[in-house]
């Protein structure tokens, strides 16, 4: 007995794989949660729990309680409301049977484990084999419905007349192979703890570490990885599929409790901090969780400030980190919230490069019935950047809500294809690379009236963007000021032809041509800045000193076209 009590170390190392290390930061807030007297220490590369066997045993069976109750058997709004839809069980201590709605696991957790819920303590089976089968109308709010009302085994046949009344009088169908009883259904995955010396069993597959209890490896332990069945199914030469220990099967369930995720639709985007150092991540969970959010329907956990159609990967992820930049650096909690606009450099350095590096690693995956594929799986790795470019954007007084906005094609008839553009602007700016060519064809195609807020942001982003070699400053505030004569000239006395054939020169020489016959045309109202003869526009430059006179030719052309039709009522 003295020695079962003597304090014992159960180290769980710090993988360096994402998904493992994110499981790593769940088990340790979730053992914060637990009322225990072992001890918890967290370094650079590993968690190492101190204490008598029996009370590491007992800690982490009472976290994975914790964990199971906050992200796996979770209701939604409308499951708790709708009372009609519940389902019930028998309490053999109260003499009782109470109901329950429904559950299920939402998010990252439904990735790890999306199956029907099971009895949390027994079940009683049913009388009938067929027990769908016996069904019975009764009254609920005056409309006559069927419900299954199956009967209890002869043991119990005493508790039949008042579950029938009790369903009867909530209206609630039957829809379990038998009577729950002393617990509701719940979703828990399984999971097997075994602390303590013993033979080792072989080495973990993915940790590489020796270990005296072995798993198949399958989805609930990282679900970008196929299972035993789905090796041998394909490759039935496949031989014994690789195992892993009990440690990092359990750490895969706890990575939900690391995690940000947005659904929509039958498609997935999770968001997983990472970090080198396990310190560092345990230091920034409490602030980066500031930015959390409780949504009735428990589609996200993160509630974005930039409008709506935002379903495709580089797009969610760019209102991601928008939305921590908002919340967090700003402290806005609301879209309304304009106060303490000040970036706190100090704090947005404490949380993105002290200690370590933060990352964040995106993951898109797509349910597919009964499994979930994986889209994409991508490391972010320019936080620092991304909330320089905010703070810098904002500053101007640039909108970025707007910005968003304005890359909506409206003139596309199918929702779906509303945001193709932006998702990959939004790429190209987590990318760091050139969003012009984009930007030019959008609003051209588009059909936009009024786009300042975007040609405004076009200019700012590029000159941060930019390389060396590429346009210069001057070069581009040439090319802008040619667009904004060019536009404001044709707006006044000519047609929007003019704009689409100087659009359409494919070499220097073609579209200096078009700006003499734009002058030859419009006289006087239109002057050809000089710095476009003065070595400004080159055959080298060309391909993007034509976008960057474009855009703003065609914005000031419609506010020249506006000016010009208000004018007229007036």
């Amino acid at each position: 007995m003295e020695q079962q009590n003597r304090d014992i170390e159960l180290t769980f190392k710090k993988s360096g794989h994402f998904w493992l290390d994110s499981g790593l930061i769940g088990l340790v807030k979730m053992l914060e949660e637990v009322k225990t007297d072992i001890q918890i220490s967290v370094s650079d590369d590993k968690l190492v729990l101190r204490g008598p066997r029996d009370n590491l045993q007992s800690s982490i069976k009472k976290a994975y309680s914790i964990l199971v109750s906050n992200y796996y058997n979770l209701s939604t709004k409308k499951q708790e409301t709708d009372t009609s839809s519940y389902n019930f069980y028998y309490d053999t201590v109260q003499d009782k049977f109470i109901p329950f709605p429904k559950k299920k696991a939402v998010g990252i957790a439904s990735v790890v484990y999306n199956k029907a819920p099971r009895p949390s303590v027994s079940i009683l089976k049913w009388k009938e084999k067929d027990w769908k089968k016996q069904k019975k109308e009764i009254s609920v709010n005056g409309k006559k419905i069927q419900r299954t009302r199956p009967h209890l085994p002869d043991t119990h046949r005493t508790l039949q007349e008042r579950m029938d009344d009790f369903l009867d009088k909530r209206g609630l169908d039957i829809t379990t192979s038998g009577l729950l009883i002393d617990g509701p259904n719940q979703i828990r995955p399984k999971v097997t703890i075994k602390i303590g010396a013993g033979a080792s069993k072989g080495n973990c597959y993915l940790c590489g570490e020796p270990s005296n209890l072995l798993e198949d490896i399958k989805e609930t332990v990282f679900p970008l990885i196929t299972g035993s069945s789905g090796v041998l199914s394909f490759n039935s030469l496949g031989g014994k599929p690789e195992k892993v220990c009990w440690k990092c099967s359990l750490l895969g369930k706890f990575v939900p409790v690391n995690g940000f995720y947005l659904s929509q639709g039958e498609n997935l985007f999770a968001f997983l901090p990472y970090s080198t150092s396990l310190e560092k991540m345990v230091d920034v969970f409490v602030p980066l969780h500031e930015a959390e959010y409780r949504d009735p329907n428990l589609f996200r956990n993160f509630d974005h400030p930039l409008g709506g159609y935002f379903q495709r990967s580089f797009e969610v992820t760019f209102a991601f980190l928008y939305t921590l930049y908002r919340k967090i650096l700003l402290h806005q909690r609301s879209e309304q919230d304009d106060e303490n606009t000040v970036l706190d450099w100090e704090e947005m350095l404490h949380l993105t490069t002290s200690k370590a590096p933060l990352d964040f690693f995106v993951l898109h995956m797509e349910s597919k019935g009964q499994t979930t594929m994986g889209k994409m799986a991508w490391p972010f790795r320019d936080s620092v950047y991304f909330f320089r470019l905010m703070n810098e954007v904002e500053q101007t007084g640039i909108d970025v809500r707007e910005v968003m906005r304005l890359y909506v094609d409206f003139t596309q008839t199918k929702n779906e294809n509303k945001a193709l553009t932006r998702n990959r602007v939004c790429e190209r700016i987590l990318k760091k690379q050139t969003i012009l060519d984009l930007t030019e064809a959008h609003v051209f195609r588009a059909e936009l009236t009024y786009f300042k807020p975007l040609l405004d942001f076009l200019i700012i982003y590029e000159s941060i963007v930019r390389k060396e070699d590429d346009m210069t400053k001057e070069e581009q505030e040439t090319a802008v000021t040619l667009g904004k004569r060019v536009g404001m000239a044709v707006g006044g006395e000519g047609k929007k032809g003019d704009l689409y054939a100087l659009r359409k020169t494919r070499t220097k020489t073609d579209f200096l041509e078009q700006l003499n016959r734009l002058q030859f045309k419009l006289g006087s109202s239109f002057t050809v800045p000089p710095g476009v003869y003065e070595g400004k526009l080159t055959n080298e430059n060309f391909k993007e000193f034509k976008p960057f006179c474009m855009i703003p030719a065609l914005n000031s052309f419609n506010a020249a076209q506006f000016k010009s039709q208000k004018g007229g009522q007036s």
